[in-house]
This record gives C-alpha cells, sequence and structure tokens, in this order.
C-alpha cells in the first residue's frame, strides 16, 4: 500500500498537502497539481531499502546455490560429524586444530552459546539478538533510516510562507510560498527537542511547543547579519537565554513521568546559560529564545487575543490549560483551566468568538472555555455519537478539532468539527450564541481521517470546503484526499457534491508500505493516554488494568528520543 495523506492545510485557492515526508499543492478550483517538495531523507528510505531487498535476493540466490542436489526431492543428505561418537567419520586438519584449542583453553557456560559473528564447526555462521545473520560482528544488512513524516502543516497569514515540521529530525521547515502553489526551501532548523505544536505569533514569530514541555520563539524568516527585516523578532523585548529557570522544583513534582521532564528543564537551562557559544554542536546557530516551560509533554497551543492582549495557551498530557502572557511576559501565568480527566490533544479559538476555547483529547467530551476566566462553559460528549457508528467505542482520542464558518442568510453560522482516532467519521456541532454546542452531526467517510482543512467559497454567499486527508480502507479503494462541498439539513452539517484530485501520477512515484509501518507513523493520540500502574491500583484498593505498553511508557517520560 502507499502511505496516505496525513496534513491538510488551505491557504487562498491552494491546497497543501503532506504525505509522509513529501509536500504537494493543488489548485482547488480544479484539482490539478502543481508542485512537490521531498525530505532529503525520503530518497535515502527509498534507496536503503532497495539495497537492503537486493542483498537479501542475492544472498538467497547463494545459499540456493550453497545447497547440494538431491534426488526426488528427498531429505537433505547428513552432514558428517567433524568428531563426536561415530569415531569412523573422516576428520579434517581445521577439525583437529579447533578441538585442540578447545581443549587447552578452559570454556564457561557463557562462552558455549554461539557469539555474533562466530562461525562454529560445522562452517555456519551464528545469530545476533535480533535473529540477523552477521558476519564479523556486524549484520549482513543494512540499517533503513527513520521514515520522515510532516506531522505539522500551516502558513503565515497573508501565505507569502509555509511552515511544516518533521518529528524524526526535529526540525521546523519555512519555505517560500508564490501564491500560486510554488514552494522554495529557505530554512531548516533543528530544535532542541522534538516539535509538538507550532503557531504564528501576531508580530509574525514562530511560537514551537515541544514534547519536553518548552515553547520557543523563533523569526519565519533569518535576517542577513547586520539587515533587520521585519520577520525579525528583534523589534520586540525578548527574554535573555541567562533569564530562564525552570518555576518548578523537586518538592513541587511527584509523578515520574514529571521529575524526568523537570531534570531535562534543567540540563536545558543549563546548556543556554552555561556559553553563547554558536559553534557548540548542542546550542542551536539560529535566533531562538526560550520563553516558558512545563513540567509534562506539550501537546497543543494557539494564541489567544483578548481585551488588546496577546496570551500563549497551551494545553499538555497532564490534563492542563495554562493561559500565559505573550512576549515578553510570557513567564507570568494568567490562568489555568481545569476540568479534563485525561489528556489534551487539540484547542482552537473560533476567529468569530475570541473570548471562547474548544478543547478536546482523551476523555469522553468536547470542551467549551471562557479562557482567560479558566471557567468551564460548556461539554458535550462526543463518545455517544462515535457509538452511532461504531457500537462497540469504549473510548476516544479526539485527534484534531476544526472551525467551520457557513454563510446563511440569517447570517454566517459557526460549527466546530472533530475527528476521532480509529474513527470513520468527521463530527460537527452548531456553536450556538450563549456557547454552548448544539445540533450534533455526523458524516461518515469511506476511511479513517488524519487531517482535516477548510477552504471558504470565494463567493461569500456559497459554502465552503471540506478536505480530507483519509486512510482509506483496502476494501473500498478510495482515495486518500476527498474533497466536499457541504450543506445544512435541519441545522447539521451534511455532504453536498463531492469532487476529487488528479493526484494519481503523486500515488504512482510513492514507495509502498505496509500497514503496520502506516499505523505507527500516523496513529499516536492513543499513546498519550495513561494506564494507572498496579502500585496505584492496589493503593486504592482496586484491581489494576494491563500494564503499559512501550508506547505509553515512552509518552510518559515525555519523549524518549530527541
Amino acid at each position: 500500500m502507499k502511505i496516505p495523506y496525513n496534513k491538510v492545510h488551505v491557504r487562498g485557492q491552494i491546497l497543501f498537502a503532506a504525505r509522509g515526508g513529501a509536500i504537494h499543492t493543488f489548485n482547488l478550483t480544479d484539482g490539478s497539481h502543481i508542485s512537490s517538495w521531498k525530505h532529503p531523507d525520503v530518497d535515502k528510505v527509498a534507496d536503503s531499502i532497495k539495497a537492503i531487498n537486493e542483498a537479501k535476493a542475492e544472498a538467497a540466490l547463494a545459499a540456493e546455490a550453497d545447497t547440494p542436489a538431491t534426488e526426488s526431492e528427498g531429505p537433505p543428505a547428513k552432514r558428517q560429524k567433524l568428531g563426536g561418537e561415530d569415531e569412523s567419520a573422516p576428520v579434517t586438519a581445521e577439525a583437529e586444530a579447533e578441538a585442540e584449542a578447545s581443549t587447552s583453553t578452559p570454556t564457561t557456560a557463557q562462552d558455549d552459546k554461539p557469539r555474533s559473528g562466530h562461525v562454529d564447526g560445522r562452517g555456519k555462521k551464528g545469530k545476533g539478538k535480533a535473529g540477523k545473520d552477521v558476519e564479523n560482528g556486524k549484520t549482513r544488512f543494512a540499517r533503513v533510516p527513520d521514515r520522515p513524516v510532516i506531522t505539522h502543516l500551516t502558513s503565515t497569514p497573508n501565505g507569502s510562507h509555509l511552515l511544516a515540521v518533521t518529528g524524526h529530525d526535529k526540525v521546523v521547515w519555512v519555505f517560500k510560498h508564490d501564491g500560486n502553489g510554488q514552494i522554495e526551501e529557505l530554512s531548516r532548523r533543528t530544535m532542541p527537542k522534538r516539535p509538538s505544536a507550532i503557531a504564528i505569533g501576531p508580530f509574525g514569530q514562530i511560537i514551537c511547543a515541544d514534547k519536553f514541555g518548552d515553547v520557543y520563539a523563533l523569526p519565519v524568516v533569518i535576517p542577513d547579519e547586520g539587515v533587520k527585516t521585519s520577520a525579525s523578532m528583534s523589534a520586540l523585548p525578548m527574554p535573555t537565554k541567562k533569564a530562564f529557570k525552570p518555576t518548578a522544583n523537586s518538592l513541587t513534582v511527584h509523578s515520574k513521568g514529571n521529575r524526568l521532564a523537570l531534570l531535562n528543564q534543567i540540563k536545558q537551562a543549563e546548556l543556554f546559560n552555561a556559553s553563547k557559544d554558536a559553534n557548540s554542536a548542542n546550542i542551536p546557530e539560529f535566533e531562538l529564545h526560550l520563553l516558558l516551560g512545563h513540567v509534562s509533554m506539550l501537546t497543543a497551543l494557539v494564541i489567544g487575543e483578548k481585551e488588546g492582549r496577546t496570551y500563549i495557551i497551551t494545553a499538555d498530557r497532564d490534563e492542563h490549560i495554562r493561559v500565559s502572557r505573550y512576549i515578553p511576559h510570557a513567564h507570568i501565568i494568567e490562568n489555568f483551566c481545569f476540568g479534563h480527566k485525561e489528556f489534551i490533544n487539540d484547542m482552537i479559538i473560533p476567529p468569530k468568538n475570541q473570548d471562547i476555547l474548544v478543547s478536546g483529547g482523551g476523555d469522553e467530551y468536547i470542551f467549551v472555555w471562557d479562557w482567560l476566566a479558566g471557567k468551564q462553559l460548556f461539554k458535550t460528549s462526543v463518545l455517544s455519537l462515535a457509538r452511532e457508528i461504531a457500537p462497540e467505542t469504549t473510548a476516544v482520542a479526539v485527534s484534531s478539532i476544526y472551525n467551520l464558518i457557513y454563510p446563511s442568510e440569517e447570517g454566517p453560522l459557526t460549527y466546530i468539527l472533530a475527528i476521532c482516532e480509529d474513527i470513520k467519521a468527521i463530527f460537527s456541532w452548531k456553536l450556538l450564541e450563549n456557547n454552548e454546542l448544539h445540533c450534533p452531526g455526523i458524516i461518515q467517510l469511506p476511511g479513517k481521517p488524519l487531517s482535516l482543512t477548510i477552504s471558504p467559497s470565494s463567493d461569500d454567499n456559497a459554502a465552503p470546503t471540506l478536505i480530507a486527508a483519509i486512510d482509506p480502507d483496502v476494501e473500498t479503494k478510495a482515495q486518500s484526499l476527498h474533497a466536499f462541498r457541504l450543506t445544512i439539513n435541519h441545522g447539521r452539517l451534511a455532504v453536498d457534491v463531492e469532487t476529487a484530485f488528479n493526484d494519481k501520477a503523486v500515488e504512482a512515484n510513492e514507495s509502498d508500505i505496509s500497514a503496520e509501518e502506516v499505523r505507527s507513523l500516523l496513529y499516536t493520540v492513543e499513546s498519550l493516554r495513561k494506564v494507572v500502574t498496579n502500585a496505584e491500583f492496589e493503593e486504592a484498593g482496586s484491581e489494576a488494568p494491563q500494564a503499559n505498553t512501550d508506547s505509553d511508557m515512552a509518552a510518559d517520560t515525555g519523549d524518549t528520543e530527541e
């Protein structure tokens, strides 16, 4: 199978669609493909897989050539023993030498085990821990590099620049966009830790959160030395690198995961405070400012404005939503929004109502907040909707939340959309003036949605277009990229017309990938859910559930890979 589209973003009449480590642009008017960009590691992965497959084929041919022919496909001839109970078997000089060595050198139980690269008396190679043939201590086949996947995709408000994040190498990519679908790579900046959320600030800064709980600011465009540009942050009073100190300490954090995150923050602060040497391999060679930090993995980030002041709103795996002031006072915490019982994975502020915040994650509910006051206004169940199409569903993991404006005779209507991991549907609610969500709707899809984007119509009175990147079912053979023109039926969103994109040539150039690898790369939200340990359940007097999986344990410590 081919890797599906996993991120989509619209700016004007141009669709940016990420497929693994590649970005493709399409014209929304006719669905035609315009241009493509590939991460440098895409070809490395393809070349490595090709080389390994060729090496395996050669090894198979060599093994077949070494196998003695048998008559009538009977059992293979028995090999002669090189010493043992059968004294009539011939003994070679090499076997005699090996026997002398074995008798003159004392052995242990560990020495009796075949080691990596060891060739025994029968001329067979030993096997390493992974069970692969090894020779001289090295595997015969090279390791395949990590497959690049674009995890975030957004653009500046005027569409002049496109931003992308790749997680395996912790890089923030910036592209120049000509407005017609042609993109040009401007810079690649490797962050200290793996980015987990990204947003564009009101003065053109990139605000980037990472897996270890830190939030950074960096310019969209790297200015030339001695030349000030509007994209530089030099016009803002930024915090100095030496000013940062974790606000938490060993007395204020209690869980193992939070303690590990705090230790990483302390190490990172020491790194920034130790030296300003730009030649150091551990310090980024670009303008980068640490704004604030959590003691838990950050999962979502949005920029809010209210009463003439700008705020950074962050959410983490420990069910917290924090409201902090913007630069240069990002260290000041304005408020918290408490109410989630599970991890938070996404948040939005509807453009037509900047006073509220909508959030979702591992809980059964979608929440609506007065974010500046830290007050919960409303919540509605998404699990009940999921059970209408998948009755066996016991829990949901909201992967993304979106805002859609639908024109109508009485004025623009605001809808909130949500997609959940592993559920083949888009859920929608109408946002009323009293900030409550009503008219729940379900748009079923021929596959599991991975990302959505909304394209407003050029006609103010025409319905918007919803574009979905899905992981299609093998049976349906549906396309991965779908566009739906929407309509309203009894207050609920519904599909009016479905259109397709001309991406056959794009798909043909994609390399094949297994369904298991697709799942490991693109289905990561549910792994944020915590599993209570046996000791905690025993302390509460209850029976413990299954132990954490590897992915759960990795997520609990923030991020095992830098």
